[in-house]
């Protein structure tokens, strides 16, 4: 059968480049957040597979900054509501990418984008030069959800069902959808009532080559420059400060913690809008001998993070219904064999295996958080026993080029599929 024109995709199944595209930079500020990291991981292992990849995204650059930023940051200051302002400021980087999408030829074999927007602004643009290309379509969270969780969406706002349209509109246009755990799909299945059978899951993935267990002296450098004492416990908790990460039960787990060793210490590696709220626990509680808020660090540096700490605590909770999905801090603690304590929720309880992996504890209850850690510190052959079997289970499940294969498989199930 003739192929429709302007329909490129290849006729054999082989597949020689691909197009990855997303609204936020992932080289922005150093790569930090999961996302950003999966799309740098997954462009270096389709280049190990033979692969070339286009990525499209908005870079900030000073013509960007000066024509578009900085006079839309001036129209937002007469916007009266926060949804106004959120689906303002979104929007500005939606058309953004729209514009360097038109620089783009469009000749790739596959399109993937990366979040609902760039999925509309893709298949705009290729209405637009009267192009196919088959869309497989990942999400890495929740749109909507995630917004109004964050404090930028009222739910029921004009703005907020706006949001969810754009969500079902990218899952009707999407010819696979690839997300990261089961209850995004499930979310996807509800929202848009889509072919289950054009829905996968497929967890993150980690890069095993540069996040890999220390030796002692290696850890014990790392330390020195951190500036963090040889002996003492050290908790770290690497997420971004908003209220899904659940980062103030961590800081409390550590009145129970820092009563049992007063050395230990947390290390809070993000930065958000929670900032003040949790700085202010800290002092509250006490804990400012016990608990360092580092900011954001650059995923370059985080590695001397994993690496000085004893656990790797991931204590997120449901938010405005959304929940964790496979975090990429749990995947790289747990490739630096560090013993993670996660909470039972989302993609954290389907990636640990309680007991054997890591240990799982209820979300929410700082003093759940506790018992763990202290039940690690108490036992370090068990901790070093779980740090071990998380890294066998996070090399044969989740490395970036087993990753990259997969998702060239669901590539190809795309072409051979068809249009939804």
């Amino acid at each position: 059968m003739a192929m429709p024109e302007g329909e490129r995709r290849p006729r054999d199944g082989a597949l020689s480049k691909a197009l990855i595209l997303t609204t936020d930079d992932p080289w922005k500020r150093g790569g930090m957040g999961g996302k950003h990291t999966h799309i740098r991981m997954l462009s270096e292992g389709f280049s190990q597979s033979g692969v070339r990849t286009d990525i499209v995204t908005v870079k900030e650059t000073p013509e960007f900054r000066f024509l578009h930023l900085y006079p839309g940051a001036l129209r937002r200051r007469v916007l009266e509501t926060r949804d106004e302002r959120y689906e303002h400021y979104a929007g500005q980087y939606e058309h953004q990418l729209a514009r360097n999408l038109r620089l783009n030829a469009l000749d790739q074999d596959v399109a993937n984008p990366h979040d609902p927007a760039s999925a509309r602004c893709l298949d705009e643009a290729l209405r637009r030069k009267g192009v196919r290309l088959p869309i497989v379509l990942t999400l890495h969270g929740y749109l909507t959800w995630e917004a109004a969780s964050d404090g930028e969406l009222t739910e029921g706002s004009p703005q907020y069902a706006r949001s969810l349209e754009l969500e079902k509109q990218a899952h009707h246009s999407a010819w696979r959808i690839v997300c990261v755990d089961t209850r995004i799909r499930d979310h996807v299945l509800s929202l848009s009532g889509i072919d289950g059978s054009r829905v996968t899951v497929l967890p993150n993935a980690v890069d095993t080559e540069t996040f890999t267990p220390p030796s002692d002296s290696q850890k014990r450098d790392a330390r020195t420059r951190l500036g963090i004492s040889p002996t003492a416990p050290v908790i770290l908790c690497p997420r971004r400060l908003v209220a899904k990460n659940g980062v103030d039960r961590a800081v409390l787990a550590m009145r129970s913690v820092a009563k049992a060793h007063p050395e230990a210490v947390l290390l809070v590696a993000g930065d958000g809008p929670q900032r003040r709220e949790i700085e202010a626990i800290v002092a509250r509680e006490g804990l400012v001998r016990s608990v360092r808020m580092l900011g954001s660090v650059p995923h370059a540096r985080i590695l001397d993070h994993y690496i000085s700490s004893d656990i790797v605590v991931i204590p997120s909770v449901v938010s405005s219904g959304v929940m964790e999905a496979t975090s990429l801090s749990m995947l790289e603690g747990m490739a630096t064999a560090r013993p993670v304590v996660v909470t039972d929720i989302g993609g954290l309880k389907e990636t640990v295996q309680d007991g054997r992996t890591g240990l799982i504890v209820k979300q929410g209850d700082p003093e759940a958080i506790a018992s763990a850690v202290l039940d690690l510190l108490r036992d370090p052959a068990r901790a070093k026993a779980l740090g071990t079997a998380a890294r066998e289970h996070v090399e044969k499940h989740h490395s970036k080029l087993a990753h990259a294969r997969r998702m060239l498989e669901e590539y190809r199930m795309a072409i051979a599929q068809g249009p939804p």
